[in-house]
């Protein structure tokens, strides 16, 4: 089958079962490590698992070998994240809408090397209760969102120029800078956002999308 969407699965803490609703059918699955079990949890089987396997159960190993899974084990000694490998082996396969799924609860070096490490692709990630996506230069972002919803706008990896629309606190081609708060809570007032990005890159985040508050 050719997938033109991936899903994947990473450790951490199981995910919000809401989170079903807002995802692909017939997307690749792909599971990092320990994100096998979470897959299953929501009643996902993984095509690929990925990783250093020092997190998976033994019996969630035994059992994608029964079920004959493409497997790829990496050594604990490695540059990348399991989920930035498991990002590069959808993009290695032409699949560039791709969606990572987080129940949250792992280590915060993780969870913000993650954010940092995918700032640059066109990834979706759910991570807790919160929705994350980014807008760079030639990546500008629209959404549709519910009134009243929580926005919070931070530039990843240096200061960014933006502009936005259907926020209480509208920015017009000014500037975030990197080791600043001023993009946090800020309110939607329009069923849809724009965000346009002239200059770095920045996470657009719902913090309550899954979850109230």
């Amino acid at each position: 089958m050719a997938f033109t969407h991936a899903v994947i699965f990473t450790g951490g803490d199981s995910p919000n079962s809401k989170v079903l609703t807002h995802l692909v059918d017939d997307a690749l699955v792909i599971a990092a490590d320990s994100g096998y079990a979470h897959a299953q949890s929501l009643g996902l089987q993984p095509h690929l698992l990925v990783g250093d396997m020092d997190s998976i159960a033994t019996s969630d190993v035994a059992d994608a070998q029964e079920r004959k899974i493409d497997i790829h084990t990496f050594h604990a000694a490695k540059d990348e994240t399991d989920t930035e490998i498991a990002v590069s082996y959808a993009l290695q396969r032409g699949i560039t809408n791709i969606t990572v799924v987080s129940g949250g609860g792992d280590r915060f070096d993780h969870l913000l090397g993650m954010v940092h490490s995918l700032a640059t692709t066109h990834c979706t990630l759910y991570i807790g209760n919160a929705r994350v996506c980014f807008a760079q230069p030639d990546a500008p972002a629209s959404l549709s969102v519910a009134v009243d919803d929580t926005i919070s706008l931070i530039p990843i990896g240096g200061s960014c120029v933006i502009s936005t629309t259907g926020l209480q606190w509208n920015l017009s081609n000014e500037e975030l800078q990197a080791f600043a708060s001023r993009g946090v809570s800020n309110t939607a007032t329009n069923s849809n956002i724009s965000v346009t990005v002239t200059r770095g890159s920045v996470a657009i985040i719902q913090p309550f999308f899954l979850g109230a508050k």
